[in-house]
């Protein structure tokens, strides 16, 4: 989905967002942690995408947040 943000052709930006959402809407097992971490990271790419920095900057901390708390990166 990165790609896809990333080259901005046309088209391409709906899908990503179309992809994302699914993932948001598919049925999870309960505690699977790194689904909501990744959907965090795709959501925030994808506001950052849109121009939307008060959106992407609140993603985005909770992005690291949720991040600091599993050991994934250190404060």
């Amino acid at each position: 989905m990165q790609t896809l943000l990333d080259r901005g052709a046309d088209g391409d930006w709906a899908e990503a967002e179309a992809a994302i959402e699914r993932l948001a809407a598919a049925p999870a097992d309960e505690g699977l942690v790194i689904r909501e971490i990744w959907l965090l990271r795709l959501q925030a790419l994808l506001a950052g995408t849109h121009g939307d920095g008060g959106a992407y900057a609140h993603l985005r901390d909770r992005y690291r947040e949720l991040a600091k708390t599993l050991g994934f990166i250190d404060d």
